[in-house]
């Protein structure tokens, strides 16, 4: 790895965007994508009787990290979520959704 990709592993290591006293540029966020992540993760692959394993030799994403991805230890590019979408059967969507939209539901 290099010096510079070492560097910003540190540094963001640590960083908490929802810090809102230290840096007001980052509005609170009252969801975690993580977790959002993990949980759809977890049920659509229970659903479809899926073990991790499985889902890994079908996608090509190591089992370890599915484990983490799942356990919300591990935030995937989109291109892993891809791969895990279309191991599942399933099309990746992302939206950017109003805020004010998602409070009056």
């Amino acid at each position: 790895m290099g010096d510079f990709q070492k560097y910003l592993d540190d540094a963001l290591k640590n960083l908490d965007v929802n810090d809102t006293q230290n840096n007001d540029a980052f509005p609170k966020l009252d969801y975690n994508i993580a977790n959002d992540i993990s949980e759809l993760l977890v049920s659509i692959r229970k659903e479809m009787g899926l073990s991790q394993r499985e889902l890994a030799e079908k996608t090509g994403v190591p089992q370890a990290n599915i484990s983490k991805i799942e356990n919300g230890h591990y935030l995937p590019s989109l291109a892993i979520l891809k791969r895990l979408a279309d191991g599942l059967g399933r099309r990746l969507v992302v939206d950017f959704v109003d805020l004010e939209s998602e409070t009056e539901e």
